[in-house]
């Protein structure tokens, strides 16, 4: 039997394999210390269960990169286990070897139906067992490592441009914008340590962020302690309105932060219509809103106190549903000629009727 010191090619995965954890079940024992000994001459951190359900169990709580899996076993089979791995989660993706001493068509087809990667029979050659193992460890890390970068890109890249919408070119778009920031955040930053209140505003910003993602909306950009926020289709008005008093309502009771308790976040939100597009050239470009439906809204933002939603009259003549707010004021917004009617957000329900 040819072994895997007289194998280039099987040594050369060794530093791969260095610290895989791969989970052995099989109810023979000794075919688990066979499997053992040999993978740990390649590095590999072995976990041992002797049924189904003890791997089961441990793979939900060791969350392995391979499991190496008899298919006839006492208590719960080889097969069944399978099937209920997939079912969680944590485990749907994990490859999976199964071992067997029945080398049929008919079982090569079960062990893949219920969801297994691979296939062997017993008695297997340990070098080949290695190779498929490595085969498998390898592209489970470059898949992980990619779901790693996919989400790398969500935080960095705008919803729009992860979904392929830009063109190169300019497009009018009627929606909601929604702009946030923190009142007081220049006297803070002069006063405060300045690591502690740039981690202050990024777990602000994160908040928002979650809201304003689960009412529909994404985040254009962030501004310093400001948020700019793009709602569009549907009943836009309301899932923006929904969203800042959400964010509101956490704040208020946020004190997380010791220099600011609770954080004195003012929204601002306008509808209207606005361009969007690519800003900039080759060096550096910016997939952004622009436009007077985006500086009132900032407008409105300014004028908003801490914990307090600014809705413009657009707003309220579109949001479908009942809102409470005060009364109708007529306030300066700079760069408009006349004076501008706002309302200050009291209320609104998820189903979009009066809180």
């Amino acid at each position: 039997m040819l072994s895997l010191d007289q194998n280039p090619d099987l040594l050369a995965r060794y530093t791969e394999l260095q610290g895989a954890r791969i989970l052995v079940v099989d109810d023979n024992q000794s075919i688990r210390v066979v499997v053992r000994r040999y993978l740990q001459k390649c590095g590999v951190l072995i976990t041992e269960a002797a049924n189904g359900q003890e791997a089961i169990e441990i793979a939900l709580r060791e969350d392995p990169e391979l499991i190496l899996m008899d298919v006839d076993m006492p208590i719960l089979d080889g097969l069944s286990a399978c099937r209920q791995l997939r079912m969680h989660e944590t485990t749907r993706f994990t490859p999976l070897i199964f071992l067997t001493g029945r080398d049929d068509e008919e079982r090569h087809i079960q062990a893949l139906s219920v969801g297994g990667d691979d296939f062997m029979a017993k008695p297997f050659t340990p070098p080949v067992l290695v190779a498929r193992i490595a085969n498998l460890v390898h592209r489970h890390r470059s898949e992980k490592e990619v779901q790693r970068l996919l989400k790398l890109v969500r935080q960095y890249v705008s919803q729009p441009v992860r979904e392929g919408r830009t063109s190169g070119g300019i497009e009018t778009v009627e929606a909601t914008i929604l702009f946030s920031d923190l009142r007081g955040f220049t006297a803070t930053s002069l006063h405060e340590d300045p690591t502690m209140v740039f981690r202050a505003i990024s777990a602000v910003l994160a908040k928002q962020t979650e809201m304003v993602v689960r009412h529909g909306g994404y985040v254009d950009k962030f501004s310093g302690d400001g948020m700019l926020a793009v709602f569009e289709g549907g009943n836009n008005a309301a899932e923006a309105c929904l969203a800042a008093q959400e964010i509101v309502q956490w704040a208020s009771t946020f004190e997380g932060i010791s220099f600011w308790n609770p954080p004195p976040i003012g929204i601002g939100i306008h509808h209207g219509t606005f361009l969007r597009g690519d800003l900039g050239g080759e060096a550096q470009r910016e997939y952004t809103v622009i436009g007077g439906t985006v500086n009132i809204a900032a407008r409105l933002c300014g004028v908003a106190k801490a914990l307090e939603v600014i809705i413009s009259d657009a707003v309220r003549e579109r949001f479908v549903g009942d809102l409470r707010c005060s009364e109708a004021e007529l306030v300066n917004l700079k760069g408009l000629s006349d004076q501008a009617r706002i309302y200050r957000l009291t209320g609104v329900a998820a189903d979009g009727s009066a809180a």
